[in-house]
């Protein structure tokens, strides 16, 4: 009998992490700190452990609890992606600039790898590589070109051949593909609450459940919040897809709204019959608006990404359960891409926000007019690796070190248009992606390409 996909549960927060057991308390006095970091996800933990390192007191202000957010719910690919892609860095930003982009992005990869050493993190950390996946024969031209583009920058990819990827054991839905070497996947949930363990256990001052009403930005910087007010000579937004609801740079930031997946555990029989998967590469599909699928160290399988959400008001938390419309839609790809997996459950799907901007680069930065102001937002979908990198550069850029990637990231906001051409730019691209895409999943329907 089939297996109703439709009544699979659909969570508030990911599965991989829940309110901590010591739950730090609210603010509630008026507090003062050489920094204060709105935000306690990658961005906020790493940078107040930077700055911790260098004798600076900081202060981490979190909505929920951290890791409640996108460092807690997404995928868990740590890949050393940066832009759209390394060709399409090429064409926005010329060619010196794009390998440039190439090596800061592997930099990125290797920073969190240290981080996770340094702060003794088990997070099921699998050093495989990621693969961006060919799943029709009309792919394979265009990514082809596209990795011999990425090489010629420096990046540490690899085109990987039918025959390498069934030696390798990768599902057979998934024909050729680009290795990123670099990387692989992660529990998402142990590695944020681990940075969080570790920020505790240096005496960093986080206070969850605390809620940013407003930033007044003169000097001192004030946060204000319902229970209290934090002062300080500089701030750091790291509130990513949320920024919009806060304070600037959110008019630069699109939230949208990404739904995932996971299944029951399988079992060795049912691992045969996908192809064995050995190395749990992280895959994700040669499409415009791409699917992701990795193999879980409690040999589940996670998978989402696929028809994106954006809405015009750029209120995350006006729109916390519309993920469950959408779950359907990232299953129904699986139950195509495994289908020998079809009496495998899913056992829950949940939703996250994720912060775009429009030239696919994040927003790092010190405000122009106010040189106590920074921020690090808007990582279009890489934020594991860009993330926890931002840091030790966010840290640099307060003391006012040199620092050799601050040149290359550090870049004026792009320009973004108001909410109604916004709106209605985005949803006529997210319908063109998604045209071509479904177009593509027509094709492959139409005949069986597993090599």
């Amino acid at each position: 009998m089939p297996i109703d996909d439709s009544a699979t549960p659909f969570l508030d927060i990911s599965p991989y992490v829940k309110p901590p057991s010591d739950l730090q308390p609210a603010l509630s006095s008026n507090i003062q700190a050489d920094v204060v970091i709105v935000g306690g996800g990658y961005t906020g933990l790493s940078t107040a452990l930077a700055l911790h390192e260098r004798g600076i007191s900081a202060v981490v202000l979190e909505r929920d609890f951290c890791g409640y957010g996108a460092s807690g719910r997404n995928a868990g690919h740590l890949t050393p992606t940066i832009c759209k892609d390394l060709p399409t860095a090429m064409m926005l930003f010329g060619r010196e600039t794009a390998a440039r982009l190439a090596g800061f992005a592997d930099f990125c990869v290797e920073s969190a790898e240290q981080l996770i050493q340094t702060c003794g993190i088990d997070c099921d950390y699998n050093r495989s590589g990621n693969i961006m996946a060919v799943i029709h024969p009309a792919q394979e031209k265009r990514l082809r070109k596209a990795t011999q583009a990425a090489v010629s920058l420096g990046a540490k990819m690899s085109f990987i051949e039918a025959g390498e990827m069934r030696e390798r054991g990768v599902p057979h839905a998934f024909l050729c593909g680009a290795m990123e070497e670099a990387g692989g996947t992660l529990h998402t949930g142990k590695f944020v609450l681990g940075l969080r363990k570790a920020a505790l256990a240096r005496g960093i001052r986080i206070y969850e459940q605390t809620a940013v009403e407003r930033v007044e930005e003169a000097k001192p910087i004030r946060v204000i919040t319902a229970g209290g007010t934090v002062s300080a000579d500089r701030i750091v937004m790291a509130s990513n897809a949320y920024t919009p609801e806060i304070a600037r740079p959110g008019d630069h930031v699109a939230p949208l709204y990404i739904t995932l997946f996971e299944t029951a555990p399988l079992s060795d029989v049912q691992l045969d019959t996908i192809g064995g998967w050995r190395g749990r590469e992280g895959i994700y599909t040669a499409h415009e608006s791409m699917e992701s699928y990795r193999l879980t160290a409690q040999r589940t399988i996670i998978g989402g990404s696929k028809d994106v959400q954006y809405f015009y008001d750029c209120a995350p938390h006006n729109h916390g359960g519309n993920g469950d419309a959408r779950k359907m839609s990232v299953i129904r790809a699986f139950r195509e891409r495994f289908s020998t997996l079809a009496e495998v459950p899913i056992a829950h799907a949940w939703a996250g926000w994720c912060g775009f901007t429009l030239n696919f680069m994040p927003l790092v930065g010190r405000a122009s007019d106010n040189p106590a102001y920074h921020y690090a937002v808007g990582y279009n979908g890489h934020g594991i690796a860009q993330a926890t990198t931002m840091g030790t550069l966010l840290a640099d850029l307060l003391q006012g070190r040199a620092n050799p990637w601050h040149e290359l990231i550090c870049r004026k906001p792009g320009y973004m248009p108001s909410k109604p051409l916004r709106y209605l730019s985005a949803k006529a691209l997210l319908a063109l992606l998604n045209g071509i895409d479904r177009r593509m999943d027509g094709k492959v329907r139409q005949g069986n390409f597993s090599r």
